[in-house]
């Protein structure tokens, strides 16, 4: 029962404490501007949006990836100038507009997808996606339905990721050694049997992994058959 009153106490004591900022005369905080942005844009419909008027034809178009940082990037649409062109001409894509490839079966809407795993863009990666009107005050287009050239889902897992993943984990298994020895040096035994744990706590990690990225590279090979 606690459980469920939390979530609705938590929601009325925000709005209260909106109301209360607004009757104050208390602009709100940029965290709180950046949260009501970030709805109005997950809340949106592209295609909808499109119908009220703007670029998008309903067909797919091509370009290139400008940059992907984490959640959001651009799209530079085929037959924009690479080096020299406006915002206007470019293609704001975020992460949610993405479609994804479940890696335990597939397309998206196949099966439940792991939350763990997001996609991404890489500079540069050529890209398949429909374009919608500029979000309310900005300039750049709006690009969604997002996908690899060739119209298959995007994968979560970019070229040399399973590189990148094990040199992250070998430096976190760095750290913990170091932690274990700074808290145990007068304990050669613990010492050893936490390094140990840790270990193979981290290869177990890459091991992992690497079976993600396999299951996700035999999908794609499957999809384009």
């Amino acid at each position: 029962m606690m459980n469920r009153l939390l979530p609705t106490a938590s929601r009325s004591a925000s709005s209260s404490l909106r109301g209360a900022r607004r009757a104050a005369g208390v602009p709100p905080s940029p965290s709180m501007r950046r949260l009501a942005a970030s709805r109005r844009r997950l809340s949106s419909d592209p295609p909808a949006a499109a119908a009220a008027g703007g670029d998008d034809d309903g067909e797919f178009k091509l370009g290139t990836v400008k940059h992907f940082r984490k959640d959001y990037g651009f799209i530079i649409p085929d037959g924009v100038d690479k080096y020299k062109h406006s915002n206007r001409e470019l293609c704001f894509v975020h992460r949610s507009d993405i479609k994804r490839m479940s890696i335990d079966g597939g397309r998206e809407g196949e099966s439940r997808e792991s939350p763990r795993y997001f996609p991404g863009l890489a500079k540069n990666q050529r890209v398949r996606f429909k374009v919608a009107p500029p979000d309310e005050g900005k300039n750049s287009m709006r690009a969604y339905d997002v996908t690899s050239e060739d119209g298959t889902p995007v994968s979560p897992f970019p070229p040399g990721y399973l590189d990148q993943y094990a040199i992250s984990q070998k430096a976190r298994f760095g750290d913990l050694v170091f932690d274990i020895y700074e808290r145990h040096r007068d304990d050669q035994g613990e010492v050893e049997k936490r390094i140990v744990a840790a270990y193979d706590n981290v290869r177990s990690n890459i091991e992992r992994q690497a079976q993600n990225v396999q299951r996700v590279e035999k999908l794609t090979r499957t999809n384009s058959m």
